[in-house]
């Protein structure tokens, strides 16, 4: 008992004594399991049992659980390596390594007890702001009472104390495979000259430059969708490849320049550069990729959100929507009487239209160039009347003339084939309401085409698969100056009393779908901005650890130049011109990974609805604008750290 009260003595002193490394620590952790027991309560929030929102958040939980594990145990790695020249001091002073071990466990259960006590307080506190922001986002106008729930309190404990576990099993495989003389030397243990990597270098190049290439390479929503998560990994392993093996493979080529290597200024910087590269290169390559996370999420979620308002206007131009199945034109007249029978509310501008759908094969449809993975195409007929009602234009069409949109661009020619039938195209149409309202996400191997004609009846005649002909269904939408609440109702009743396994069919007002799509994409700027945080804690404190190790390093390297005959001044230049270059050149190449992740990040985003190139990169370039103003704190604050141990022997 008299030693484990010792132990436990020992392990409050070597916090307190540590606290340069600890705090951060302790309050990351703190933080993330904030992050998670906020996110994982409002999952699990019986008032939030919208579906779509419900999934949001708990994929957000998932990707801040998976996180957590990684982050938290990179930073352990990293506090530890600190400490070894300390437990090994223990061991020299009589120690054994059990008793060490004992000490670390002690030390664990107190961080993992100041970490976790912390972080539920601290997301207690704000589980109710994190809520109202999230009703304001999804534009609810009601209110939801918070019910506090042990299940999300239980899960975060459990998480994070299998993440410390497994940190104190990583810290004790170091202790226990290290001799005591190792562990005296191995913090400061000195580093070999870097060699080039050649082969490695023109790999990470390549790798780099294919994934760069695929973001360019997409044609479509659908091939972004499809090809997104291949680019992401191959930029991610070309930036590991980047900063440990191209950066070196350069500056031994600055080395190699006899002329420019062997100034004074040239010298000391390059090679201080090279150490600095093999150094730090995977901790540079984690700011750059999660700077990039950030930057990519933030800003796509709020340019989606900001472009509801004009999704929902574009998808529903009208107060109410009606659609049901017909087979003729007599069962189009019959249905139509029927719907106009439900006279509940007033109808205004009402527009009556059929509409053909077809799946067909992508031979049978005379597109220009799809890409050879296409294989069906589905086709849609409609009245060019619905299109100039909806869009506000005017086209108009004589004989056998068609307009025609394609979900992939660039496809419709002078004439469009379809079977044996050719028609022609007076128009080709880049943007069409009917095709995000109804087609949303097609998979890769679809095309999808809408035909806007005068007789939608005829040439459904002549649009046959092996099933015979198209689906028909009849379009009735209308405004009304009823109120929301008298619209929802009428849909309701409509659904409930008309629409049947005889008469398949919906409605749907204005101000319900405009609901769904706020919960949709509110939910996901939410998430957005809440994995972003995430995200931007873990850059700031890795660059905190950086600024805090390369000082250490720094303090005995500070020392060596000015006894080689130095000035004080030309030390600290030359130093501070290192660090510059080094701490700015993750956010360098994250924002050269933006430009080229630009046009494939656009084309996920129309599926979505947005299409309006100018309000994405407004949107890109102010979180890019914010995240470097905030890097640019994060240097200054941290660089007085650096600076105080590299000139403080104490420090």
């Amino acid at each position: 008992m008299h030693k484990l009260s010792l132990y436990a003595k020992l392990a409050c002193t070597n916090i307190k004594a540590n606290y340069r490394l600890y705090v951060p620590y302790l309050l990351a952790s703190s933080g993330m399991i904030m992050m998670y027991y906020i996110i994982l309560m409002l999952a699990m929030d019986p008032g939030m049992n919208n579906s779509n929102l419900s999934a949001a958040l708990g994929s957000g939980s998932w990707v801040v659980g998976l996180f957590a594990v990684s982050f938290i145990l990179y930073i352990n790695s990293f506090l530890m390596k600190r400490r070894t020249k300390e437990f090994g001091l223990y061991n020299v002073l009589g120690m054994d390594k059990p008793q060490i071990a004992c000490v670390v466990f002690i030390e664990t259960v107190f961080a993992f007890l100041i970490a976790v006590l912390g972080g539920i307080l601290l997301g207690t506190v704000f589980s109710k702001l994190m809520q109202l922001l999230l009703l304001r986002m999804i534009k609810y106008g009601g209110d939801i009472t918070m019910r506090l729930s042990l299940a999300p309190v239980l899960s975060a404990v459990c998480l994070f104390a299998v993440i410390y576990f497994l940190a104190y099993l990583s810290t004790l495989k170091t202790i226990y495979q290290t001799k005591p003389v190792d562990l005296m030397s191995s913090s400061n243990a000195g580093e070999k000259a870097p060699k080039a990597n050649w082969a490695m270098a023109i790999i990470g190049a390549a790798v780099l430059i294919a994934g760069y290439w695929l973001a360019q390479y997409v044609k479509n929503p659908t091939e972004a969708f499809t090809y997104f998560f291949i680019a992401v990994a191959l930029v991610m392993i070309g930036t590991f490849f980047l900063f440990t093996s191209c950066s070196v493979a350069v500056l031994k080529l600055l080395q190699k320049n006899k002329k420019y290597y062997y100034k004074k200024n040239h010298f000391i910087n390059v090679s201080g550069m090279m150490y600095r590269m093999k150094q730090n290169a995977k901790g540079l390559a984690q700011i750059c990729i999660l700077s990039c996370m950030v930057l990519v999420t933030i800003s796509m979620t709020l340019s989606l959100y900001v472009n509801t308002e004009n999704i929902v206007k574009t998808s529903f131009t009208k107060s109410v929507k009606i659609t049901a199945y017909v087979d003729s034109p007599a069962d189009q007249s019959k249905v139509a009487g029927e719907l106009a029978s439900y006279n509940d509310i007033a109808r205004e501008n009402e527009i009556v239209y059929v509409k053909g759908s077809t799946f067909l094969s992508a031979d049978s449809v005379g597109l220009l160039n799809l890409p050879d993975n296409v294989s069906s195409v589905t086709v849609n007929i409609l009245p060019i009347a619905s299109y100039n009602e909806q869009t506000g234009r005017d086209i108009v069409l004589n004989g056998d003339e068609i307009a025609a949109y394609c979900s992939f661009k660039g496809q419709i020619g002078d004439a469009l084939r379809i079977n044996q039938n050719s028609y022609h195209v007076k128009e080709e149409i880049f943007s069409n309401p009917d095709a995000f309202a109804e087609t949303g996400i097609a998979s890769n191997d679809q095309a999808a085409v809408y035909i806007y004609c005068n007789d939608p009846y005829a040439m459904t005649d002549t649009v046959q698969n092996a099933k015979g002909k198209p689906t028909l269904t009849l379009h009735d939408s209308f405004d009304t100056s009823a109120t929301d609440e008298e619209q929802q109702k009428f849909c309701d009743r409509l659904t409930d009393e008309y629409f049947s396994a005889d008469q398949g069919g919906e409605a749907q007002c204005y101000s319900s779908f405009r609901t769904q799509a706020y919960t949709l994409i509110g939910s996901l700027l939410f998430v957005g901005v809440f994995l972003g945080t995430l995200f931007l804690i873990a850059t700031v404190l890795i660059i905190y650890y950086k600024q805090v190790s390369e000082g250490y390093e720094d303090r005995h390297r500070y020392e060596i130049l000015q006894q080689v005959g130095l000035s004080k001044a030309e030390v600290r230049k030359s130093i501070n011109s290192q660090v510059l270059t080094v701490f700015f050149m993750p956010l360098g190449v994250a924002l050269l990974h933006i430009c080229f992740a630009f046009h494939i990040v656009y084309e996920l985003m129309m599926a979505f609805g947005l299409t309006d190139t100018s309000l994405y990169l407004k949107y890109l370039l102010i979180t890019a604008g914010a995240f470097a103003v905030i890097y640019m704190l994060v240097y200054f604050v941290t660089s007085k750290v650096y600076y105080h141990i590299v000139e403080n022997k104490n420090a």
